[in-house]
């Protein structure tokens, strides 16, 4: 199956990978290989240690994020778009100038 991966900009600047890349798989798994495969640095960026995706990274199939996080085992159509988004967080500055509450 022919699967497009989109990787969001906060990857992108640390690496040189396209915005854009396709690749061959039935899973996630398979997909997340085969992408690492052509751009063997973004492994340090989406998977830990134990090939486990990260705590901080998130992965959505079209508009529904996976459910298998360790095994990263969810199916993958023809034509599905995996997007590839490392976590948000942070807090806001009032107006006072002080740090908010984190959520």
């Amino acid at each position: 199956m022919s699967v497009e991966i989109r990787m969001a900009r906060g990857l992108r600047v640390h690496l040189d990978v396209p915005e854009r890349v396709e690749v061959e798989g039935v899973t996630a798994r398979e997909a997340i290989d085969a992408l690492i495969e052509i751009h063997p640095p973004l492994r340090r960026f989406v998977l830990d240690d134990a090939a486990r995706l990260r705590q901080h990274v998130n992965i959505y199939i079209n508009d529904e994020l996976i459910n298998d996080r360790k095994q990263l085992s969810d199916c993958v159509s023809e034509g599905d778009t995996l997007y590839i988004l490392p976590a948000v967080s942070g807090g806001a500055v009032n107006e006072m100038g002080s740090e908010q509450e984190r959520i």
